[in-house]
């Protein structure tokens, strides 16, 4: 095997990247260590998503572990603050008698709200991945830890926010005795968040990250908030992969701050009482389960409310009483964008304002988009794939035709057309568990390594309903499974061979192959 492969079979500590040449470590050490020193008043403040709520972890449990300050925590409400490092909460820590702010996951692009907390007398350090080429970070912060920005040196750009805070978590314990053990704990977290951001896992440093994160998860033991967590989402210890963390523990993450309050994960994550811990997870599989009811109704009424022949960037609005929940409308729009192959802006209208989210395809950059249409936006941000703003409902027929205008002054006619990787055409009898196990050897998978993806060939038998919203068939002896596939039922029968990823489907005791199924023909 030769040395670069060998190198990526055995990602592990040795990839990970002293957190020394981040451009602003010193100051932001410096800072945090003086109010240690004075007992001052610390507060964080990150996004609501599961890459804020895992760096608001990773941070509080360093600052807990070093002692002297006083931490509190904000994680902004999506429905009174929207998104990003807002003034009103820059306002209320000044109130609070907060002396310095340190965000994850939001500030890199909130150069206002970080100036008005200079004028209040609060310090701010910013540590955030979201910095587009050419952009420059917040003058008035003390200190911004963001990989991308110019003139930092750190070899990684990709990091997600966790991995920042983790970086910075790692300076504050280098001369701790049990340093080792809490930042293995810290990774379980920074995989989390890094998996669900959708980051480049390609990247050795992450891949590594996610990599020791889940020989930490699978290991155990954990605390009473994460096992509870853990056990309602059906994780398995021995059985936990990228896959589980993106599509079990990442969702039921997100529910809180999509539908009700992000601070419940991190009350739920700091929980010592076993019992207080299960329920509060309760609550959150709960939240999940309604999360994904109200999705599923409001794709529907999109999709019916779209022509026979979408525009080249889709923008549908409605209010919340039609269903267009604010907290949904980012994972609608990317259930659309999969259905439609464009750009899509789904948009939930509140009086004379809106908030809507972007999920595009990849030969159209989201947050691009939205600044060549700045002009009547009240706020936006995000990155290639995924973005989000506020605008003036008025203007929202202004802002679909300015998103229109972006896609066709490409002028390439391939720019929308939809494309799918294949790795390899298959019959079903060469899925079985010594495969799946060679390709095991290929996790951590997502973006930049994602799971082979197999066309099977056959045709598709005893196919059943599940749930009214899912598909269960055979393909030969292969077993197949296609999540929210009903409604494609009836194409299915006169299919010929089936596109997918192959997982192990563990149930009962007993181990299968199976295929996930994602398109047909």
């Amino acid at each position: 095997m030769r040395g670069a492969d060998a190198a990526f079979f055995a990602s592990g500590a040795a990839d990970l990247h002293a957190p020394d040449s981040i451009l602003g470590l010193p100051r932001a050490l410096e800072r945090l260590q003086r109010a240690r020193r004075e007992r001052q008043h610390i507060r964080l403040v990150t996004d609501y998503d599961v890459d804020g709520t895992t760096s608001c972890l990773i941070l509080h449990a360093a600052l807990d572990r070093l002692g002297g300050a006083t931490i509190s925590y904000h994680i902004p409400d999506r429905f009174t603050e929207g998104y990003g490092l807002s003034v009103q909460a820059i306002e209320k820590a000044a109130a609070d008698g907060v002396h310095l702010i340190v965000t994850a996951d939001i500030g890199v692009r909130d150069h206002g709200p970080v100036a008005r907390a200079a004028e209040l007398g609060v310090d701010v350090i910013v540590c955030d991945h979201h910095l587009p080429a050419g952009e420059s970070v917040p003058a008035a912060a003390v200190a911004v830890l963001c990989p991308p920005q110019a003139g930092c040196p750190y070899p990684n750009k990709a990091l997600a926010a966790c991995g920042v805070s983790l970086k910075l978590a790692t300076a504050l314990l280098a001369e701790d005795p049990r340093r080792d053990e809490i930042l293995s704990s810290l990774m379980k977290l920074a995989a989390i968040g890094t998996v669900a951001d959708v980051v480049d896992v390609f990247n050795p440093e992450n891949r590594a990250i996610v990599t020791l994160g889940l020989e930490a998860l699978n290991r155990g033991p954990h605390s009473p908030g994460l096992s509870a967590l853990l056990t309602v989402a059906q994780a398995r210890l021995g059985e936990i992969t990228a896959e589980t963390l993106g599509w079990r523990i990442g969702p039921r993450i997100n529910a809180a701050g999509r539908l009700a309050d992000a601070n419940a994960v991190v009350r739920l994550l700091r929980e010592r009482d076993p019992a207080a811990a299960l329920a509060q997870a309760a609550l959150l599989d709960e939240l999940n389960r309604e999360r994904q009811d109200i999705q599923e109704r409001l794709v529907a009424v999109v999709m019916e409310r779209l022509p026979d022949s979408p525009p080249p960037f889709v923008l549908v609005a409605g209010t919340e009483e039609e269903g267009f929940h604010r907290g949904v409308v980012g994972i609608v729009a990317a259930k659309v964008r999969e259905r439609v192959g464009r750009p899509v802006a789904i948009v939930s209208t509140l009086g004379e304002h809106s908030t809507g989210s972007v999920r595009s395809v990849p030969r159209v950059h989201a947050t691009r988009a939205l600044d060549s249409a700045q002009h009547l936006l009240h706020r936006h941000g995000g990155h290639a794939a995924a973005a989000g703003f506020t605008v003036s409902t008025r203007d929202l027929p202004a802002l679909a035709e300015a998103l229109a205008a972006f896609v066709a002054a490409h002028d390439d006619d391939d720019l929308l057309v939809p494309e799918e990787t294949i790795d390899a055409f298959v019959n079903p009898s060469d899925i079985d568990l010594r495969l799946l196990a060679d390709l095991a050897r290929l996790e951590p998978t997502g973006k930049g390594n994602e799971a082979a993806r197999l066309v099977v060939r056959g045709t598709p038998t005893s196919i059943a309903v599940m749930k009214e919203r899912h598909l269960r068939f055979q393909v030969g002896p292969l077993r197949c499974v296609w999540w929210n596939g009903a409604d494609r039922v009836d194409l299915l029968a006169r299919a010929t061979e089936v596109l997918g990823c192959p997982s192990v489907n563990a149930y009962g005791g007993r181990r299968e192959p199976q295929l996930v199924v994602e398109d047909m023909r």
